[in-house]
């Protein structure tokens, strides 16, 4: 008998699912199929519930943290110290050479042998002392001369000018007469002048150096007699940088320390300044005057030379206190119970503190300790930095 394709594809349809399934397997699928369904829906109500109660607690909670006060946070213990001011002044140290106070090398103003040398090397001499005489025979019979046509040049003249009234000369004799005898007056002070050259004398107090001229030698203009040295006073000569020329003036205090001699400090002032700077060394040269009344120092010995300039007043800080960020130096000010953050501008450092430009006060508080982790605004509990009782760390 001939199956209908219809029935025969249902037939071969139930024998592949009892192929796939075994007997009764249709029925199991669709239980299968309904217990899918079903936990596919608890799945979905357990989600929706989560997601609810998520979005109810996040705006409880929200409300209820804006309605609730915010939990004020804990001050900070720092240590702070009240702000100082102190002048900006920089000291400059240079090495000086000493020079007399007036310092003179002797030369003879003529040639000539020398007759006598009167002096000792390291004497002391007073102005207008003899210290070498040259031979001057010829000198003294020049003199003489000249004192001789003085006197008969006077002698003339006055002759003259009593004849001239009763007209027994004429007036051109009595002038002639006149201007020879101012001649011989000349001649006369000549004389003398060449007779003083034969004689050296000291041109002012001081001590005289060594010498190597002996009796006997023959000397010219160009040959050193002694130098002559006024040691009651140094000049000080030390080179000044051209960046504080300015602000240096004579009569400005300088102190010194021979370096020989390091615990001797000495006080003097500026003498002179010079009138350029040097395009060399870029510095002015300066001499200063300081006193050696016990005569202890020698011309040419060498000495540290301190010189002072002062400016303007600053906030003086410990360096600990300043710190730095991309935007600068700053530092924290404890100012009504709050970090304040103040930014700053470095002066110069000195001797452990720093000379800052900013707005502080003096007696402004600043944290000198507990800067670390500090906010602007954060409260804080201050103390001054002699008070170690509250020193973040210290032990109680």
């Amino acid at each position: 008998m001939k199956i209908p394709g219809s029935l025969r594809a249902g037939r071969d349809n139930q024998w592949w699912a009892g192929r796939a399934f075994g007997p009764g397997s249709g029925d199991d699928w669709n239980e299968a199929g309904g217990m899918r369904l079903g936990l596919q829906i608890v799945v979905v109500g357990l989600l929706a519930a989560a997601l609810g109660g998520a979005w109810y607690w996040s705006e409880g909670a929200g409300a209820q943290s804006k309605e609730a006060p915010a939990k004020r946070p804990r001050a900070a213990v720092v240590l702070t110290e009240a702000t100082v001011f102190a002048e900006d002044r920089v000291v400059i140290r240079a090495t000086g050479t000493a020079a007399a106070r007036r310092a003179a090398a002797i030369h003879p103003s003529v040639s000539g042998e020398v007759m006598a040398v009167t002096f000792t090397a390291g004497q002391k001499v007073a102005k207008g002392a003899t210290l070498l005489r040259l031979d001057d025979t010829h000198e003294r019979l020049a003199v003489r001369l000249a004192e001789v046509a003085v006197k008969e040049a006077r002698r003339q003249l006055t002759r003259l000018e009593q004849l001239a009234p009763r007209g027994a000369t004429s007036v051109a004799r009595l002038q002639t007469a006149q201007a020879e005898l101012e001649t011989a007056i000349v001649r006369q002070q000549q004389a003398q002048a060449d007779l003083a050259d034969r004689t050296i004398y000291a041109p002012f107090d001081g001590v005289i150096g060594l010498t190597e001229v002996e009796v006997g030698d023959r000397i010219t203009e160009d040959s050193l007699i002694a130098t002559l040295d006024d040691r009651s006073a140094l000049l000080i000569e030390f080179d000044l940088p051209e960046e504080y020329a300015r602000g240096l003036a004579p009569g400005a205090p300088v102190m010194v320390r021979p370096w020989k001699l390091r615990d001797a400090v000495i006080a003097g002032q500026v003498a002179e300044l010079g009138s350029r700077i040097d395009p060399v060394t870029r510095s002015l040269r300066v001499k200063a005057r300081v006193p050696n009344a016990d005569d202890a120092i020698r011309p040419g010995a060498s000495f540290e030379v301190e010189t002072a300039f002062t400016g303007s007043w600053y906030p003086a800080v410990r360096e600990v206190a300043v710190l730095w960020s991309r935007d600068g130096a700053y530092l924290w000010r404890a100012k009504d119970g709050k970090a304040d953050k103040v930014f700053v501008k470095i002066v110069r450092r000195d001797g452990g503190r720093i000379l800052v430009d900013g707005p502080l006060e003096r007696g402004d508080a600043v944290v000198v300790e507990g800067v670390q982790g500090l906010r602007p605004g954060q409260p804080v509990k201050a103390r001054p930095v002699d008070d170690t009782a509250d020193r973040p760390g210290a032990k109680p």
